[in-house]
């Protein structure tokens, strides 16, 4: 029984990542939830009592983690910070191409859309981009860069990464992606 409600648990949580991918915060409602991972209407309430908050509360906090990982496992691929970073963006651009980049929350959006009226979701989208900073930052501190340049850098690389996906969402291609992975030696090569 048990491993059956984690199973619904985890079912409710991957819908509503996928939900609010599609539709925003404000778009994803609990009946869609509900209707698209087929668990029952009680099972919502038993499993997050708090509702639609939590529920998006743990998609993020479970985006948070997949892509914290996936992050530190494609950069600990090169020993080189310049290299790891750069061929992670070349790698971001081939999946946002084969379309198969975007699994989890759209972090942007939902802090763009959340960010005056839920202090808790913005607050947990804060940590989320510095989980990610802090990846960068100690991929680029273990190729000698001090910790507060180590920091300022993945602040920048991650900025321009989210702000260039959103620019190729825009544009519906992967150029602005490849142009920064281009710049990224010319970036890092100075704080060396």
């Amino acid at each position: 029984m048990v491993k059956s409600n984690n199973t619904t648990r985890n079912k409710l949580i991957e819908t509503t990542g996928k939900l609010l991918q599609l539709h925003g915060y404000s778009g994803t409602g609990l009946n869609e939830i509900i209707k698209q991972s087929g668990a029952p209407k009680g099972s919502l309430y038993y499993h997050f009592p708090e509702g639609k908050e939590q529920l998006a509360y743990e998609a993020i906090e479970r985006t948070k983690e997949n892509v914290t990982n996936f992050i530190k496992e494609s950069l600990a691929r090169y020993d080189d910070p310049i290299e790891a970073i750069q061929n992670f963006i070349y790698d971001s651009a081939k999946r946002f191409e084969a379309d198969s980049y975007f699994n989890g929350v759209p972090i942007a959006n939902i802090v763009l859309e959340i960010s005056k009226t839920n202090d808790r979701l913005r607050e947990l989208c804060r940590k989320v981009f510095e989980s990610w900073h802090e990846a960068f930052a100690d991929k680029l501190k273990s190729g000698g860069y001090s910790d507060e340049e180590s920091w300022d850098l993945a602040m920048t690389i991650n900025a321009m990464i989210q702000g260039a996906f959103v620019i190729c969402l825009t544009r519906q291609d992967s150029k602005p992606l490849l142009v920064m992975a281009e710049q990224i030696p010319v970036m890092l090569i100075k704080g060396k």
